[in-house]
């Protein structure tokens, strides 16, 4: 119910009230029997009517009542709908800003899309360099193999080292290019290699083999004090020994055994026991070698056991032969084979073409063969005069001053190889004669003095 229709209710039973009331007084002024009963039945009216209006006022009260009550709950609903109209509307702003930032986002995976499809394209073209270098790099490997074998070392060195600068993560180029270094005596070059082969791959035990090998070699040339000199073998045993437990067998790129190695780093220290232990070994891993029995003789004689020394060298000699057969410009084989038969006191036409081809071996960029050789038989001439072969250590003494000449003589290269190339033909046709003379005038032995005396002095 309206407030307007309660309103209007309100004024008709007024209205009516007073109609009454009035009726009522008018009744009173005359007062008959027909006027009682109509007062009576007036008074019944009014009675009623106060009880509609009683009725229509409760009903009015209640009707308010509900309507406060509905107009609260209508506040309420009012309220309630504007905090969620307001919780919508910021909503939709966040939305909004979601949007925005979506948008926004979707805009910078555009960019960064576009961006990695050119990563991707330029990945690509770098993998696609990176495996044509390496390509490149495993290509050079037998290259450089093979100018080592000629005894090319500065060529197989640069040759390696171009491997490194197209594979530097690969440890077997960096292992040969500081392996070949060490023969050209670029010990710089080799720690720097060797040491990025051990970074590449700390258990590639050649390159650990070999970083052993260059600092021996970096105590030998080492000029300093003992001490100095000890703490570089150190170094060497170190590395050989964590080389060799990986493997006793292993092999150096001459085919020799790095155990062989590690005896001359005994040696060098004088534990002679050691190094002969070792030398041993190495003879049992390479049996067919003349370097650990050449190496086994040396350290026998330092012993002053030169029974054992002269044994050894029998077996360099036989063993050096089949190398120098396998290989006839094997440096180490010829040296091996002029030593053994000198120490043996073989005739001097023997030591004469050994001696040539040792020299016509040689190569021109070996740092340490010439060097070693020197150094073995000016060891064996003490030997030899300790063991009282005076007449075998004045051979040997001579073969030093010629070697000192030679090497002295820059200018005289050119002839003396002619000179090599004409001692070796000159060698070859005696062999060839030998049955011949041993029928002619003279006797075999006296041909070969003659052949000996005119080799001396051409090499002089």
């Amino acid at each position: 119910m309206s407030r307007i229709a309660t309103l209007r209710l309100l004024a008709l039973s007024a209205l009516l009230l007073s109609s009454l009331l009035a009726s009522a007084a008018f009744a009173q002024t005359t007062p008959t029997a027909s006027d009682q009963s109509a007062v009576q039945l007036l008074n019944n009216a009014v009675f009623m009517l106060i009880v509609v209006i009683v009725v229509i006022a409760l009903l009015v009260i209640i009707g308010g009542i509900i309507l406060v009550a509905r107009l609260r709950q209508l506040d309420l609903i009012t309220r309630d709908q504007r905090t969620r109209l307001a919780e919508i509307q910021a909503l939709y702003k966040e939305l909004q800003g979601a949007r925005k930032r979506t948008e926004s986002a979707l805009t910078m995976i555009t960019g960064k899309s576009a961006e990695l499809s050119n990563t991707r394209q330029e990945l690509d073209v770098s993998i696609r360099e990176a495996l044509a270098r390496m390509t490149q790099a495993v290509a050079l490997l037998p290259v450089g193999e093979n100018q080592y074998r000629a005894q090319d070392y500065g060529g197989a060195f640069a040759t390696y080292r171009r491997a490194a600068e197209l594979d530097d993560n690969n440890p077997l180029v960096h292992y040969r290019a500081g392996y070949t270094s060490i023969h050209v005596n670029q010990l710089e070059q080799a720690m720097a290699h060797l040491n990025r082969t051990l970074d590449i791959d700390a258990d590639f035990a050649p390159g650990r083999a070999a970083l052993g090998y260059l600092y021996r070699r970096m105590g030998e040339n080492h000029e300093g004090d003992e001490r100095s000199r000890a703490n570089l073998y150190d170094e060497a045993e170190r590395y050989l020994n964590e080389a060799l437990m990986h493997s006793r067998r292993l092999l150096d790129e001459d085919g020799e055994a790095w155990v062989a190695t590690l005896a001359g780093v005994y040696r060098r220290r004088r534990q002679y026991d050691q190094a002969i232990k070792l030398y041993g070994e190495a003879s049992e891993i390479t049996p067919f070698s003349s370097y650990p029995y050449a190496a086994l003789a040396l350290v026998y004689a330092d012993k002053n056991d030169y029974a054992q020394m002269f044994k050894n060298y029998e077996r360099v000699e036989w063993r050096s032969r089949n190398e120098i057969s396998a290989r006839p410009t094997n440096p180490w084989g010829h040296a091996n084979l002029l030593l053994a038969r000198l120490a043996l006191g073989r005739e001097d036409k023997l030591v004469e073409e050994e001696f040539t081809l040792a020299f016509l071996s040689l190569p021109k960029e070996g740092a340490f063969i010439l060097p070693t050789l020197v150094s073995s038989l000016r060891r064996l001439e003490w030997a030899l005069a300790s063991a009282e072969q005076p007449g075998r250590a004045e051979r040997v003494s001579h073969l030093l001053q010629r070697i000192s000449r030679l090497t002295s003589s820059k200018g005289k290269e050119a002839v003396q190889a002619t000179q090599v190339m004409r001692r070796t033909d000159s060698v070859r046709a005696a062999r060839e004669s030998d049955a011949r003379r041993a029928t002619g005038t003279q006797s075999t032995s006296a041909a070969r003095t003659e052949k000996s005396s005119v080799d001396f002095n051409d090499w002089d």
